[in-house]
This record gives C-alpha cells, structure tokens and sequence, in this order.
C-alpha cells in the first residue's frame, strides 16, 4: 500500500504476498538498476528504495490509501499533530517523548 501522496514512507509499509515475492526475487535486479540510474548509491532511505523498486522496475500494482499514515512529510491535515483523527492508524514523526506521549493519549482517547 502506498501510504504517502509522495511515495511508500516507512514509519508504516504494508506490502501484499505478491510484492514481498517480487521483492524477493528482483531485488537485486533493482540495486543494479539504480546504481547504474544514481551513478552509485542513491542516498535514499530503505522506504524509497522498495517503493521505487517495487513500482518502477519490477511493476508491482500499487493500491494509495493515504488515509493509513498522517505525517508532517505528507502534506498532513491542519493539527495532524494534535492525533485526534481515530480513522488513522499512525501518526509521525514525533521525537520529543513529551509530544509522543501527548499523541499517545490523545489517540488512545479517541478511539
């Protein structure tokens, strides 16, 4: 499932049957491809690296469900932050433990 209007973001990857077998089985087809696209390593995450190798070398269907995630890097709702949306399974990032836990009851609250 893509979980981010800009690609897969990792705080939160579903990935089908399917995909985990082609990821399995392309994977290095994959980093071939993009050390040879980057000219070596290129410096994403591990979250950009399977969306892209996932959907744009080994094509694998992608389904959007950006309602799973709300983060600051996905062009989140007005007081995402606040974690009172009970329809959301994650919300991130949050890397103050006061904020976090903030969020934490805040969503244990809404449920």
């Amino acid at each position: 499932l893509n979980n981010c209007k800009f690609g897969m973001h990792g705080p939160v990857e579903v990935l089908s049957r399917n995909a985990v077998q082609s990821w399995h089985k392309g994977s290095q087809h994959c980093k071939d491809h993009f050390w040879k696209l980057c000219d070596g390593d290129c410096l994403w995450g591990e979250d950009m690296f399977i969306d892209q190798c996932l959907s744009k070398v080994l094509n694998v269907t992608r389904r959007n469900e950006y309602r799973i995630l709300v983060e600051d890097h996905c062009d989140p709702p007005k007081d995402w932050d606040k974690c009172e949306d009970s329809s959301r399974v994650a919300f991130h990032p949050f890397k103050q433990v006061g904020a976090y836990i903030d969020c934490l009851d805040s969503a244990t609250e809404a449920r």
